[in-house]
Parts: structure tokens; sequence; C-alpha cells
């Protein structure tokens, strides 16, 4: 593997990744190596020494007792589907989002894909995609028929990169879809400059990004609709739920009918005094039981996502100072970051030619949540969108050069993605970052010891 072109030196990589001003200040008490003095506690643990961090870590998803009360409750009256509580959930939703409107669904899947459904998308438009995502980002484009285009990322930002998406851009174009990955920020005030500049929508994909901001404004308040996942992994966990917001009241309303069956939104869930449709719908409504553990869940949101970037811009220019690890790059403006994963750029070529999959193996070792990220699989690739576009919606509204399974994939091929999928460590960071100081200067630790050890462990 070649050393990375995109390597910058760690002053300036600290001048351009500074969060919300504190990073470039604590980058001058960085210090020396935290590797301790006695051999064993400076040995990799995947070479018989003591692991960096030897304790538990922040449980997460974790739940407060004194809240059982909430949801007990629900369970113990009449009214398990949407009612009262859901509806307050939404309004407290996008109070603390800054959005005029939100809709609670069952999970950010469907809250991405009403958007979709919704929206004037037809079968022969286009929709500019982020690549490094999950296959539940583009379900509803592809419900749609519409056609998914892939802008390539910044390998440094890990964001679909602004430059690629107006590359892309043609009079069949309607929306884009940018995705916050890892709960880092895709800069949004360039991609709202191309849509509006080409009138496009923003369906913006924020399920990792909850409280996330640039210049004060959240993540999910820039696009059309911003979709929220509050899975069990997420940094806002419910289980299973999702949620839509919007400053569009017409939009909304179309939203509140299509989750509910299509019906007039005047007409309440679970009521049958007038079930004519009004719109093709869905139902895809949150429980009340959802709602009530949202609804506890939200009052320490504000408090988690404090102490995560506090440990983050503490451990962000540690990481930075050892060669051969480059922490994903916030773009200017970002203030807050859910960090819903940790990741990092690593350079085997720093590392003694140390393979990645070691070296993610050597740190799970040593006690830290670590992974490569996504597989590498480009989502343009998939089988999922191939199949699609052998059903007779495809076939009628695209020539058979643009179905072209090959010719699909080269035209859409992304070798910044390639590179990320090559160079990419998670650091499973939703319950890491609850830590202290001393749990962030062992996931220091145990990158230096792997570093010093680089050689050897070539041979594990």
């Amino acid at each position: 593997m070649t050393a990375m072109k995109t390597r910058i030196s760690r002053r300036e990589f600290i001048k351009r990744t500074s969060v919300a001003g504190g990073t470039a200040a604590l980058a001058a008490s960085t210090g020396g190596s935290l590797l301790a003095a006695t051999d064993d506690a400076s040995t990799p643990a995947l070479l018989g020494g003591a692991k960096a961090h030897n304790k538990s870590w922040p449980r997460w998803p974790n739940w407060d007792p004194a809240n059982d009360g909430e949801v007990t409750r629900v369970l113990h009256g009449t009214t398990w589907s949407r009612s009262k509580l859901v509806t307050e959930f939404e309004e407290k939703w996008a109070a603390m989002m800054g959005s005029k409107h939100c809709l609670a669904v069952v999970n950010g899947t469907n809250a991405l894909s009403a958007s979709f459904m919704v929206m004037d998308l037809n079968p022969g438009d286009e929709v500019i995609c982020a690549p490094y995502t999950f296959t539940a980002s583009l379900l509803g484009v592809l419900y749609k028929g519409a056609m998914p285009v892939f802008a390539d990322i910044d390998p440094l930002t890990y964001q679909m990169d602004p430059v690629k998406v107006e590359e892309k851009i043609t009079p069949r174009t309607k929306a884009i879809l940018p995705v916050h990955i890892c709960g880092y920020a895709t800069d949004m005030p360039r991609i709202m400059a191309i849509a509006q500049r080409h009138k496009l929508q923003v369906i913006e994909d924020a399920c990792q990004a909850h409280m996330s901001s640039i210049a004060g404004k959240n993540l999910g308040t820039f696009g059309t609709t911003g979709c929220f996942s509050f899975q069990t992994s997420k940094t806002m966990p419910i289980g299973e739920g999702g949620a839509i917001i919007t400053d569009d009241a017409e939009l909304d309303d179309k939203l509140r009918s299509y989750h509910n069956y299509g019906f007039k939104t005047k007409i309440l869930p679970g009521s049958y005094d007038n079930i004519a449709g009004f719109i093709l719908g869905n139902k895809i409504r949150m429980a009340e039981y959802q709602a009530a553990i949202g609804l506890c869940q939200i009052r320490k949101l504000e408090e988690n996502t404090r102490i995560r970037n506090e440990n983050a811009a503490y451990l962000t220019p540690r990481l930075a100072a050892i060669s051969g690890i480059t922490p994903v790059k916030p773009y200017p403006g970002v203030d807050r970051l859910s960090y819903y994963m940790y990741p990092f750029i690593y350079d085997e070529t720093q590392f003694n030619g140390l393979p990645r999959a070691t070296f993610v193996k050597a740190l799970s070792a040593e006690g830290i949540p670590a992974s490569p990220g996504y597989p590498k699989y480009p989502i343009y690739t998939q089988e999922f969108i191939h199949e699609m576009f052998k059903t007779e919606v495809y076939r009628k509204f695209y020539t058979r050069e643009e179905l072209d399974w090959e010719g699909y994939k080269a035209r859409n091929a992304c070798p910044g993605l390639m590179q990320t999928f090559d160079t990419s460590v998670w650091i499973s960071s939703a319950g890491m970052l609850l830590g202290d100081r001393a749990d962030m200067d062992n996931v220091v630790r145990a990158v230096e010891k792997i570093h010093k050890h680089s050689a050897k462990l070539k041979t594990v």
C-alpha cells in the first residue's frame, strides 16, 4: 500500500479539525507518550501484555430505572398505539432540533422512505446520493422508480463532496440525499447553495447525527426534511423509532396523511369515522411506549452530547500526534457532533506495514471497541439495485444503456469511497466517549502500544 497523498501536518490538522474551539487549545498539552514503563504495560495485549483498558466502558444504550414508571404506565393502560405521548415527543423533538414540525414514525428507514414517497419524484428522475451509507438510505428512491446517482466522498471527511455533487447534476436531477455518516456533518451550507441554484430538494439522512450542528444549526434542519433513527445503537436510542422534521407545513400535513394509511390528517389514528384515503399511504405510526422511552431519553441527550464532544476534543489531538493516525476532519463551522462513531484514517505504512485488519484486532484486544467500518461492498454495486433495474417500471422509463449493470457501476465508481474502505477505523463511541479522561488516555495508550510494536504484530 502506498503512502496516503492526503496526509497533512499535525499543526495543520489541528487547525482544520478543531470543534467548538477546544481542540487547538488542547493540542498544546498533548505531551509525550502515555506508555507505561513496565514491559507488561507497554506490550500489546495481542502479544501477551496487559490491556490498555481493562475495565468496562459506560453501558450503551443505558436506562435509568427511575424512569420505569413512565413506561409501565403505558403498558398498564389501554392505549398502546399512537396517542398523546407520541404528540408530546414530536413537539419536544422539533423544539430540540429547532424545527417547526416533527412526525414520529416506526424507524429511521421509514422516515427516509416516507420523505421520498410524498415528494414530487417519478420514474425517470435522478437523486444524487452519498455512497458511504447503509442500504436504508436508498430504499425510498428506488420505491419511487427514480435513479440513484452517486457523488463521491471526500476521504478526509467521509462526507459527499459538494464539488462531485454539482458535477453529477443533470436536467433530470430532482433531489440530493446527503448522509451524515458516523454523526459527522456533510458540508450543508455548500450543499444547500447547490440545491438552491438548481432548484433541488434535499432529504437529509441524519439518522446518525442527533445534535450535530453547523454554526449552531442542527443537522436535519437544512434540507426539505431531516430524518432520524432511534434504533438501539444510536446516540438517542429508543430500540426502534424514527422522526421526520421539516419547516414546510404543507409537507408535514402530507407526511401525516401518509403515515396513517393516507387518511386526511384530521382523522385520528385508530378512528374509523371516515376511512376514505386521501393519498396512497402506509402505516408507520410510532407507538405510545416508544414515545414514553423517547421522552426519557431526550432529557439526557444534551448532557451526553456535551460529554462526548469534550472527550473527543481531548482525544483528537492526542491521536493525531501518532504517526499514521488521522482523525476524520469536520468541515469549517461544525461546532458539535453526535459521535455515533469516532472514525479515523489508518495509514499502514506508518505502522511498519501492519495490515489494517490486524491493527483493528490489536486495538480490540486492548479493550477498545473498534471495527473497520462498513465492509468493502460499495452500495452502487449491491444487488438490490440491480434487481430493481430488472422490474417493469425501470425497463419502461430508462434506456438499455442506463440499466446496463456494468455500465452503471462504472459511471458511479467512487475512488474516494474505495480509499476509505481500505483505510477507515471506527471506534464505537456512543458509550466509549461517555467515559472519563483516564479512559481517553487508555485509547491513546492502546494505539501507541500498537504503533511501537507494529513490526512484531505483523507476525500474529
